[in-house]
């Protein structure tokens, strides 16, 4: 017994097969979920809100910010120091210092120990509003042979340097 179905047709399971295929090559052109909602296209679409995550304690803050490590290396021919650090809460960072690591000295220190040193005058109200809004209230303070700077958090999220002797 031969078959009277044309073998050059496709089998209805073979059609689906292929329309489902086509269907889903559209997917890509189609708007996102939000869009459609926007739109008054499609269903709204919401999000399910994620519980909020604890907030680290004081401590635990102050325990994030550190100095990493401080290495001698050469900079445009002459001897320079890459100090890396952290701050808690943000990424590692590092500064270069046009000196040897043996000339610097670099170490995170509040308010009170800038003002020991005469150093906490030179910054402005702003620069002394973000020493007060880091973890522990401890800013970067990096001294060389000919002036020392401080590197608080700016408002762009980013670490800057303040120069607080020449």
């Amino acid at each position: 017994m031969s078959s009277s179905i044309p073998t050059d047709r496709p089998r209805p399971a073979r059609r689906r097969a292929l329309a489902l295929a086509a269907a889903l090559s559209l997917v890509s052109g189609c708007s996102a979920p939000e869009e459609a909602a926007a739109t008054g296209n499609g269903p709204a679409v919401t999000e399910t809100p994620a519980a909020p995550a604890p907030k680290p304690s004081p401590a635990a803050k102050e325990a994030g910010s550190r100095i990493l490590a401080a290495k001698d290396f050469t900079l445009r021919g002459k001897p320079a120091c890459k100090i890396d650090f952290v701050y808690a809460g943000h990424p590692p960072e590092d500064l270069f210092w046009e000196e040897p690591c043996s000339a610097v000295t670099a170490r995170l220190m509040t308010n009170a120990d800038l003002r020991a040193l005469g150093r906490w005058d030179r910054l402005d109200e702003f620069a002394q509003q973000f020493v007060h809004a880091l973890p522990g209230g401890r800013v970067l303070y990096v001294e060389g042979s000919h002036s020392a700077s401080v590197y608080p958090i700016g408002t762009t999220g980013e670490t800057y340097e303040v120069a607080v002797a020449d």
